[in-house]
């Protein structure tokens, strides 16, 4: 299992992306715990969200690739995913995360 922990920035959102890959039908799973800007950051609380929409199947994204994804490639998409999050507009990032507990 990989996991990316977003650094601190001037909107004080901070982003945890956990992704597993699946051998078997060569996917790449991936799930996103963020945390609010009223909140504290804890790693492991938020780790411990993404990895349980991970193993519930509440997934973020799902990226098919053909082999297994190198840590810095996977570092790579979890770096762009957190900017998303952190740089969406509000609305776009809360739709998200509503169709995932609708799951």
């Amino acid at each position: 299992m990989y996991r990316f922990y977003s650094k601190p920035n001037a909107t004080k959102v901070r982003v945890v992306v956990v992704g597993e890959y699946d051998q078997e039908n060569r996917i790449l799973n991936l799930a996103v715990a963020r945390c609010s800007k009223r909140d504290s950051f804890v790693r492991k609380k938020g780790r411990g969200i993404a990895e349980g929409r991970l193993s519930k199947g509440k997934y973020f994204d799902q990226m098919s690739m053909e082999e297994m994804p190198s840590f810095p490639m996977f570092m790579r998409i979890a770096k762009d995913i957190a900017e998303f999050v952190i740089d969406a507009p509000q609305e776009v990032v809360d739709e998200k995360f509503r169709s995932l507990k609708n799951l």
